[in-house]
């Protein structure tokens, strides 16, 4: 039999976006990897770079894009928290919905859970 608390705190696997599209984008994503496993997320893999149109404007900078497929022990406001955090010390400012930023991370999947995160 297993404890339950065993199976609660066993580490969960996420999907996360980055993207950027102002400045070194290829640096940027870079930097927000290396600041994710700092903070104790363990990168399993990793895609490979894409360049998307930004939108709904296109004529806005072209994306670069990557998605990683990580290791994490935080509940799911948490690491939420923390990759704002990361965004920050990147050098995200808040703007305008939508428009060009030096760094963009989006949790995709969080333990093949469907969660609403009031923040």
């Amino acid at each position: 039999m297993i404890k339950q608390d065993t199976l609660e705190n066993r580490a969960k696997f996420v999907y996360l976006a980055i993207g950027s599209n102002l400045g070194d984008k290829k640096y940027n994503i870079e930097k927000a990897k290396f600041e994710i496993e700092k903070i104790g997320i363990k990168i399993e893999s990793c895609s490979s770079f894409y360049e998307t149109d930004s939108w709904p404007n296109s004529n806005f900078p072209k994306y670069f894009n990557i998605v990683i497929k990580g290791k994490t022990f935080f509940k799911p406001s948490n690491l939420l928290k923390k990759i704002k955090q990361i965004e920050i010390i990147i050098g995200r400012k808040m703007s305008f919905k939508n428009y060009p930023r030096i760094c963009d991370i989006d949790i995709i999947d969080y333990d093949q859970k469907i969660l609403k995160i009031n923040n």
